[in-house]
């Protein structure tokens, strides 16, 4: 095959979208592998998934394309000598490698880019079930070895004017063989390109129910009409603490013209109540924690699921935005995974049920995504676009009036001390059974002659007001049931609660889900929305 102008803006289009397919990915890779935190500072920020995709798409359009071509070129391929000679110009630094070699690693590579690809495509349309474990990763470090190998060779034989075998063809002829591949490249470009904009999703039918029918929201669905319901399921992955990673979530909806019924079934190994303990050292109270100092705890929290609504269906409806510091004129979090904001004046619901804080109050927390907010001096969570609706009245607080990594003064201490006997164990081999919460008018304003307690006395962090959110924040009914190794979700709310600050669930609406295995931020996701259906009678 001639070097021509195509074959040049071919590698060099492959070059460019191989090196923002490395980039954005390895951005995403730091969501969940912490060891690679030092690459942080050289890769890009902000709203990536996009750049992925488009990176993907292009690379794919080229891959069909370089198959195609080595086809219909096969005939007038050749490694002799004369070949070879007439590559690149010698020079006095030029060392021979093996044809062999270059062979091998063309094949190599052959082999990378088809299963990177192919890898790629199916986690795009969260179908990773069919694969080996981190197989996209895994071809990913492949395809890094590769730009080595492949980039070295030529190097190492021609020094800088390996550049010319890539910047100037050899010839500008247009054969009809190049014209084939070019129209197969666009074509395939603006193929992906159309059904990408098409925002392909999983259609979640809502069942329809009288609305006589009684449904109790208790966690357990097992009334006639979720046995008889559609579902559908889910596979999420990049989730902390879960088994690689992944759990597939089974969800079925249902609706009776007034209000939206949802269950929701996802593994979780273990039952995980223990929300940030307080342990008595010889220095005062402390918050047990390995992480929350950092906002990024995944040991001591609880369990958590979240649902998102919104009116766009692209990539968490745009609203993921990754680095440290995607915000140039706002904080950088702490942990450096990113944000969640909008950036226009869109709002995203966002349902966020916690087995501990939530769940015997029987709500979730209705909170939504919206632009990101200013910043406040003194402020050391600085949470962007992600926020709280109003609330009138009810919830929980924190049993400590300031957080310090090193000790804190609880707000109230029990009246009778008898209440922490179930939590005299250490907090890490404590019970699962055990919920780590304790009410307000159970304790009493701490005092340093009330604070008699052993070094080593355990308390509750978590302590209920003494009624459920009231106001918008109370607008979602929750109850989760764990048993066999699964949580078990109900959740229930108007379809249209009237607030700006909810989206009211219509035809068309998407939808996506994220379990939370005793972490704090490290949630699975999946990419697919689920386009809502309410089916009318």
């Amino acid at each position: 095959m001639k070097r021509n102008v195509f074959w040049v803006v071919g590698h060099l289009l492959a070059i460019v979208f191989v090196l923002v397919s490395l980039a954005t990915g390895l951005r995403f890779a730091l969501l969940t592998k912490s060891e690679l935190i030092w690459l942080s500072a050289i890769l890009p920020q902000g709203l990536l998934h996009q750049w992925h995709f488009v990176a993907g798409l292009i690379l794919t359009s080229l891959l069909l394309a370089y198959f195609i071509s080595r086809t219909l070129f096969a005939s007038t391929r050749t490694f002799s000598k004369k070949h070879r000679s007439d590559r690149l110009v010698k020079t006095p630094r030029q060392k021979k490698l093996s044809p062999r070699y270059h062979k091998v690693i063309h094949r190599y590579g052959d082999l990378v880019f088809v299963v990177a690809i192919f890898s790629g495509w199916l986690t795009y349309f969260d179908l990773q079930w069919f694969l080996p474990s981190n197989l996209h990763w895994y071809s990913a470090l492949a395809l890094c070895l590769y730009i080595l190998l492949h980039a070295a060779a030529y190097f190492i034989e021609f020094g800088n004017h390996a550049f010319r075998r890539i910047l100037k063809p050899r010839t500008t002829v247009i054969t009809w063989r190049s014209s084939i591949v070019v129209l197969v490249c666009c074509g395939s470009v603006m193929s992906l390109w159309w059904f990408w904009l098409k925002q392909p999703s999983t259609v979640l039918s809502m069942s329809p129910i009288s609305l006589t029918t009684v449904i109790k929201i208790d966690g357990h669905a097992n009334e006639n009409v979720w046995q008889t319901s559609n579902q559908v399921e889910v596979l999420t992955h990049g989730g902390a603490n879960f088994n690689n990673g992944e759990t597939v979530v089974t969800i079925k909806a249902l609706q009776n013209g007034v209000d939206a019924f949802f269950h929701f079934r996802w593994r979780d190994e273990t039952r995980s109540l223990k929300h940030l303990p307080l342990m008595k050292s010889a220095d005062g109270w402390q918050v047990q924690q390995d992480g929350f100092y950092q906002f990024d705890e995944q040991t001591f929290y609880e369990d958590k699921f979240a649902v998102m609504l919104s009116k766009q269906c692209n990539h968490a409806a745009g609203t993921a935005h990754l680095g440290p510091k995607p915000l140039s004129d706002k904080p950088a979090n702490w942990h450096g995974k990113g944000y969640h904001y909008s950036r226009d004046e869109s709002i995203h619901d966002l349902w966020h049920w916690k087995a501990v804080r939530t769940n015997t109050k029987q709500q979730a927390d209705d909170n939504y995504i919206g632009p990101a907010m200013e910043a406040y001096a003194g402020e050391r969570r600085y949470t962007a676009g992600y926020h709280k609706d109003a609330k009138e009245s009810g919830g929980y607080v924190m049993n400590w009036a300031w957080y310090k990594p090193d000790y804190v003064v609880p707000k109230r201490l029990p009246i009778e001390p008898e209440r922490l006997a179930p939590y005299r164990l250490d907090a890490k081999k404590a019970s699962n059974d055990i919920d780590w919460m304790a009410t307000w008018f159970d304790y009493q304003p701490y005092t340093k002659q009330l604070d008699n307690y052993p070094v080593g006395t355990y308390m509750p962090s978590v302590l209920y007001r003494s009624n459920q959110f009231e106001g918008d924040r109370g607008n979602v009914r929750a109850v989760g049931v764990w048993s066999d190794n699964y949580w078990s979700l109900e959740v229930a709310r108007r379809l249209d609660t009237g607030s700006e600050k909810d989206i009211a669930i219509e035809d068309g609406v998407c939808l996506w889900v994220a379990a939370f295995d005793h972490s704090q931020i490290g949630h699975t996701r999946h990419h697919q929305a689920l386009r809502l259906k309410v089916v009318t009678p």
